[in-house]
């Protein structure tokens, strides 16, 4: 008995320490919540940061460690401990977590456009800089922010869950037509005019 658990609980490990968010009913979760990000981003954007690190610094340990850790245990401490690190720079310091944030999307939706030691530097002068612009903008900038990332996001997961819809969804445009690139844009407007860059009952 005691053995059996044990392999079960060693599988559950595995599972969490090599996540792979893939198959129709996962993307369908992902895309509902990256919706609402770009649609309400601003109501519970201090959520969105701290996640945001989490994903960053899990994915990040897993990137740099998985081929040096082969036990999965060690090497799922090791994701949830840099995740949770970077949380709670997010929490403690706003522009790290916005920072992060810019970093992520940059990284994720540029490496198609180019990539290597320039596209980091890149990459991570645009965050700090975008990071500091919200000091003086903070609502503007988490506005636009929220509504891009959960835009992009948003059809991202679509085109990923198109191979592997229970439904042929084959008839779709490939993955780089640019009626995706289209389709981005106007889902991240829409998320900007929808929340409003304005503060609530200011002037208009």
């Amino acid at each position: 008995m005691s053995a059996g658990i044990d392999e079960a609980a060693k599988g559950f490990i595995a599972v969490f320490a090599n996540l792979d968010f893939s198959g129709a009913p996962t993307y369908c979760i992902l895309m509902a919540i990256s919706a609402a990000v770009c649609m309400e981003g601003i109501k519970f954007y201090k959520l969105i940061l701290k996640a945001t690190a989490f994903i960053l610094g899990f994915r990040l340990a897993h990137d740099l460690l998985w081929a040096k850790i082969p036990n999965d245990e060690f090497l799922l401490m090791a994701e949830v401990a840099v995740g949770l690190l970077l949380t709670v720079l997010a929490w403690k310091v706003y522009l790290a977590g916005v920072a992060m944030m810019v970093f992520q999307f940059a990284r994720y939706n540029l490496m198609d456009f180019f990539d290597g030691p320039y596209a980091v530097i890149i990459c991570i002068a645009v965050s700090v800089l975008i990071a500091l612009m919200s000091v003086k903008l903070n609502r503007t900038v988490i506005v636009i922010l929220t509504a891009i990332v959960g835009g992009f996001a948003t059809v991202n997961f679509f085109l990923r869950m198109i191979p592997v819809f229970p439904v042929d969804l084959s008839g779709f445009p490939p993955a780089s037509s640019p009626v995706w690139y289209f389709a981005k844009i106007f889902l991240s407007m829409a998320g900007v005019g929808i929340q409003g860059v304005r503060e609530p009952g200011g002037e208009d």
